[in-house]
């Protein structure tokens, strides 16, 4: 296999645009979008910055041609094949080569291979690709087809791009165009192997059985052989076939596998498939194919309270502890692998085990499902289709089937990837605004009740389909079954000790916005705009009555902040309450409740949003409570009618023994009284443990005294949770000043010891240039809190910088 690289320099250039400025050939790199070539040469501002955004909404009307030349060698076109490889063009191009038609595509998220051997020569050649307006395209579809019940912008459901450059309601209106993919020539002369895959047929302990396959694209019938050798278990498997067809497949036999497991379940072992074709004893090509052996089932079982929702791996019950990601930028290009290795080993330090990826994004870069894999992030995948009817028009629904086929081919492989998805609340929206129809009338339902479940059947076979997020039986968003999304929290302007009123089954979206935090709004704004209510940071937060809901909710549980800075505290404060009150009454309720996933990991610009790592990768508060929440063992305490309950839920897969202490604490630090049990908790359970009586604690003035639980076992606290009697609002603090202090322990791992004579809510600490392991921390008055940090700068003088409740 003979490959050229297209990537890098490329030239571009408007056609018809509004303004010379955009109609002279211009630097582009490849792979990029239309806006980062036109920001970097200076013809359109930097639309993140205070409003921007607005304008350069004309990009998107524009058609937009891309051209580079490069050199083919003679030996080259002596293969019987040439193909141009675009593994993402955005979206509606045509492709020449000297200036002849080579192919078209109208798809953002697949690879397009087109057969170019005809219109090459030796010597320099000529590569051009134009593309139309997404916009515009989209719009004609509308108008020849008629408008569909969308969400937000109607038309974009009648192109295959990613829907959120649409906009939404957490990202900016950037609907981008450009080669957002490599891009290379490839030749070969006999035959190449295409879609391979390890199936995984059955597992456990004693063995594994496999079948690997792979497609033969060939010119001829004649004969070619296969070896595959399987290395990473406990010995290596060899086979060699002889090909005659246009596909292979063997059935092997692993001895003693390693299996992989989700994240704080075990390890995540990969074993490697060396798949090599040839041809009288020579190589034509070979590929190495990344697995790891695993089972996963979902479990539809009928209860009192309906039907479970429980994925199992490896024959073990999974509660589901994670977020929804979405695209990390508006830009795709842009990010790096650092990005990408940073959120994720942020969701896994987090004690996260799944991660959905959001449908109207993308099916995110092989790095992302390889980190996953690697990690022990089970992978929840939506197909690209979110908040809308979409079409039926025959053109659309082949396109889809490719997508999909092509999707399912490229993912198949990863041990993480657990759960095939057909859309994102397409069926919710539908059936809540027409309350008389099913979900089988939404325009598009044959996409997401037959197309893709059979693509998966076909494709795939060892992993569910599920038909949207949410969807059951009966209504789409019920409790009862089925998955479920919660927004009657937030976004109907409830607070959010009603998420303990839901019981649904497993929960893949709720969630409360936060700002940004202030050094990353800071970033896009002018110092005058840094103020709650200023139209640019009103600006930033895209959803409607967003600000609104800010300052309602803060006001609900704090004295709003009266500074900026203050005002983003404390609104990362509510945020976190919030995901931990509903996160710690699901977690109760396993296995009644199987799956906890809120609404979002990460932005994709400065914003206030749903997500608990900003855009600039700073985490808020929600974060570093996410880290407890979280936590393989949890003690939570609730009010429970004339006193309040303590719970422990185990995500371990063997029982537990331990401590646990109850103590009631006065802000000044006093023990009022403390209780003790030993407690034997069972594997992979939740239970309650300890009641406490109204008695116990209503002599004790409520504004100054809170309930401390802990649970530890040999010598290690596993768990630990303060409940309050009244909102942090009403609390009478001490004037208790926390002293923080560096002590390092290696060469760039440092400890920090925190330390405050009375109780201190919720410590942030900002040490420049460090990460550190937890923050927005209580004090208990007169002990001591120490967590690690890692930072380059021993060298240097840290002086942390400390803001906490007042």
């Amino acid at each position: 296999m003979k490959q050229i690289d297209l990537n890098g320099q490329w030239r571009f250039k408007a056609e018809g645009g509004r303004s010379n400025r955009v109609r002279q050939w211009m630097d582009a790199e490849v792979p990029g979008t239309v806006h980062t070539d036109l920001m970097r040469n200076g013809k359109i501002p930097d639309p993140f910055y205070r409003m921007q955004e607005r304008d350069v909404q004309w990009v998107e009307s524009e058609q937009w041609v891309y051209r580079r030349t490069f050199v083919v060698p003679k030996d080259l076109l002596k293969e019987t094949v040439v193909e141009l490889v675009a593994m993402g063009l955005d979206t509606v191009a045509s492709v020449s080569i000297n200036g002849k038609p080579a192919g078209r595509s109208a798809n953002m998220f697949v690879e397009h291979r087109f057969d170019v051997k005809r219109l090459l020569r030796a010597g320099k050649n000529t590569i051009e690709m134009r593309f139309d307006s997404p916009v515009q395209w989209a719009k004609r579809l509308e108008r020849k087809h008629g408008p569909l019940r969308v969400a937000l912008e109607a038309h974009r459901v009648y192109i295959r791009k990613a829907q959120y450059s649409f906009s939404w309601d957490w990202g900016p209106k950037l609907t981008t165009s450009g080669i957002w993919r490599p891009i290379r020539l490839e030749a070969h002369s006999v035959a190449r192997l295409a879609d391979p895959f390890v199936k995984v047929l059955s597992a456990d302990k004693k063995e594994a059985i496999v079948v690997v396959s792979a497609n033969v694209v060939r010119r001829d019938a004649g004969p070619l052989r296969v070896s595959v050798e399987i290395s990473g278990g406990s010995e290596a498997v060899n086979i060699r076939r002889t090909v005659r067809g246009n596909r292979f497949s063997a059935r092997l036999r692993l001895p003693r596998p390693d299996l992989w497991w989700p994240n704080g379940y075990g390890e995540q072992p990969m074993y490697l498939a060396h798949i090599a074709l040839e041809e009288g004893g020579e190589v034509l090509q070979a590929v190495d194919v990344p697995f790891g052996i695993r089972t996963v089932r979902l479990l539809q079982e009928k209860d009192s309270q309906g039907s479970s929702f429980v994925i199992e791996v490896n024959g073990a019950k999974i509660f589901c502890k994670g977020a929804d990601w979405i695209p990390s930028d508006s830009f795709i290009p842009r990010l790096t692998e650092k990005t990408y290795g940073t959120l994720l080993s942020m969701a896994k330090d987090a004690h996260m085990n799944m991660l959905r990826v959001w449908g109207g994004g993308i099916y995110e870069e092989d790095l992302f499902y390889d980190l996953c894999d690697r990690l022990g992030l089970m992978v929840w995948q939506d197909f690209m289709f979110a908040c809308g009817e979409y079409p039926e028009q025959q053109p659309f629904i082949q396109n889809v089937k490719s997508e999909a086929e092509k999707a399912v081919a490229r993912l198949r492989n990863h041990p993480s990837l657990v759960v095939w998805c057909g859309n994102n609340e397409c069926e919710w929206l539908f059936c809540s605004e027409n309350p008389s129809k099913t979900a089988d009338q939404m325009t598009g339902a044959p996409i997401f009740r037959d197309l893709l479940p059979a693509v998966c059947r076909r494709l795939d076979g060892t992993r569910p389909y599920w038909r949207s997020s949410p969807f059951g039986k009966g209504s789409p968003n019920d409790e009862s079954n089925g998955n479920h999304h919660q927004w009657v929290v937030w976004s109907a302007w409830n607070d959010f000790k009603k998420y303990e009123q839901d019981n649904a089954r497993f929960v893949t979206e709720f969630g409360f916005q936060a700002p940004a935090h202030a050094k990353t709004m800071a970033r896009v704004m002018l110092p005058a705009d840094c103020t709650p209510q200023s139209a640019v940071m009103e600006h930033h937060n895209k959803q409607e009555e967003g600000t609104e809901r800010l300052f309602r909710f803060q006001a609900a549980h704090y004295r709003v902040g009266d500074t900026f800075e203050d005002f983003v505290y404390k609104g990362q404060l509510v945020q976190a309450e919030a995901l931990k009150c509903a996160v710690e009454h699901w977690r109760r309720r396993k296995f009644d409740t199987a799956g906890s996933l809120f609404w979002q990991l990460n932005d994709c610009w400065p914003v206030s949003s749903w997500s608990v790592i900003d855009s600039d990768l700073r985490p808020k508060a929600g974060y570093f409570y996410a880290k407890r929440f979280f936590s393989p063992v949890l003690v939570s305490i609730k009010r429970a009618g004339r006193g309040v309950q303590v719970w422990l839920t185990s995500d371990l897969l063997q029982p537990v023994r331990g401590e646990l202490t109850v103590e009631l604490l006065s802000f000044t630090g006093k023990v009022e009284w403390k209780k003790r049990a030993n407690i034997s908790m069972a594997a992979n359970a939740s239970r309650r443990v300890l009641d406490v009586a109204e008695r116990e604690y209503t002599s004790f003035p409520e504004d100054r005294h809170y309930l401390l639980a802990t649970f530890e076992s040999e010598g290690v606290i596993l768990s630990e949770n303060r409940f309050f009697f009244v909102e942090p609002k009403h609390f009478r603090l001490p004037a208790a000043r926390p002293h923080a202090s560096v002590r390092w322990a290696a060469d760039v791992e440092g400890v920090l010891v925190l330390r405050a004579a009375g109780f201190v809510k919720n410590l942030f600490v900002d040490l420049p240039g460090a990460i550190l392991e937890d923050n927005f921390v209580d004090l208990d008055g007169g002990r001591t809190r120490e967590f690690r940090f890692r930072s380059s700068a021993r060298n240097k003088l840290l002086v942390p910088v400390l803001h906490w409740l007042h």
